[in-house]
């Protein structure tokens, strides 16, 4: 079985955060590939951390997918960032938190995953409505690992509960969810079952807290990979031989 870990943290230069270091960690770890999703901050920087992920794979033993993480201030920034990198990503994630921003992110077909919808809320970041959209888009909602090991600014029982509950809407809704590390050194990865173990404690039966870090994301890059590659068929087109 393939594990893939589609969001990671890393930085151009040397040290236990770099593209290089974080590929090998994760193949001790089992992992059979990783998504280097740092942010979003300008076109330069962009343009060079894909490169360097470029260069990062010819030396890897596990595969290393370009991605980036949309920090949006509103809805319209948001769609605006996406259209404008879409094509050039193999994984795009959506800061999550704000409801607003929840909510465009899961009507929006261009966003692969919404990281942590919970983070610094009083409750779970979404509802049905939500859901049912993430459910249309095939966009995946995050269980973020490192978000429940940092306990960001509220009791990590809040952090667990509010992150239960968007398991159960969309365990209801048949909206996928994904399990990552986010993580921002080779500290902060782990072993992909213990991330199962976690959606297993949380609310999954154990077959599907396993496919949230192996089928779900290797659907994400299998659907992504023939997007990018103009092979994908285009919706309500029936390919007959």
């Amino acid at each position: 079985m393939k594990y893939y870990d589609l969001h990671v943290h890393t930085n151009l230069s040397s040290g236990e955060n770099s593209i290089e270091e974080m590929a090998k960690t994760a193949e001790r770890f089992g992992w059979s590939g990783i998504a280097v999703c740092d942010h979003f901050q300008d076109m330069q920087k962009f343009r060079q951390q894909q490169n360097a992920i470029k260069e990062a794979r010819k030396s890897s033993g596990i595969e290393i997918f370009s991605g980036t993480e949309l920090q949006p201030k509103n809805q319209n920034e948001l769609g605006r960032l996406a259209s404008k990198i879409r094509e050039q990503v193999q994984i795009m994630v959506v800061h999550g938190g704000d409801y607003s921003i929840n909510r465009a992110a899961c009507q929006n077909p261009k966003v692969d995953i919404l990281a942590h919808p919970e983070l610094e809320r009083t409750d779970s970041g979404l509802d049905e409505f939500c859901l049912a959209q993430a459910r249309e888009n095939n966009l995946a909602i995050q269980i973020n690992f490192r978000e429940i090991l940092a306990g960001y600014r509220k009791p990590r029982v809040f952090i667990l509960s509010h992150i239960a509950e968007n398991i159960r809407l969309a365990r209801e809704m048949k909206a996928p969810v994904i399990a990552c590390t986010a993580a921002q050194s080779i500290w902060d990865i782990r072993d992909p079952r213990a991330l199962a173990s976690v959606a297993n404690a949380l609310g999954f039966e154990l077959g599907d807290a396993i496919k949230t870090v192996s089928e779900i994301p290797e659907k994400i890059i299998g659907a992504n990979k023939a997007k990018l590659s103009g092979k994908a068929p285009v919706k309500g087109v029936e390919i007959m031989d």
